[in-house]
């Protein structure tokens, strides 16, 4: 199973030098099946996983509940890093559904 997808709005790429993805453009509800096959087959290959977003310029509110889903299927003590730029606001928008209380989610800034 391939790590990569594309359409207009979103492409996915593995990760070079660490087990996940790196997404550029849009990504939207519309997408969380690419997105959870990428992610699954990343979890197949190690168990912590790395999910590059900044190259992404909107990210939906249901695909950051895709993210949050799959951070919550790792097993302890696996986890799923978000590296992201700051104006995508996660921090906050994780805050605001108390999903940065999730202990198998990290948030990272690019």
């Amino acid at each position: 199973m391939s790590t990569s997808f594309g359409d207009d709005l979103l492409l996915i790429h593995p990760l070079i030098l660490e087990p996940g993805i790196k997404l550029y453009g849009q990504v939207m509800g519309a997408h969380k099946i690419p997105l959870n096959l990428a992610l699954l087959a990343c979890r197949r290959q190690a168990s912590d996983i790395t999910v590059d977003l900044t190259h992404v310029d909107y990210l939906s509110q249901s695909a950051l509940e895709t993210l949050v889903g799959a951070a919550r299927t790792l097993p302890a003590p696996a986890h799923l890093t978000l590296r992201a730029q700051p104006r995508l606001g996660l921090a906050q928008r994780l805050a605001d559904h108390g999903w940065h209380q999730t202990q198998s989610l990290h948030l990272a800034a690019a």
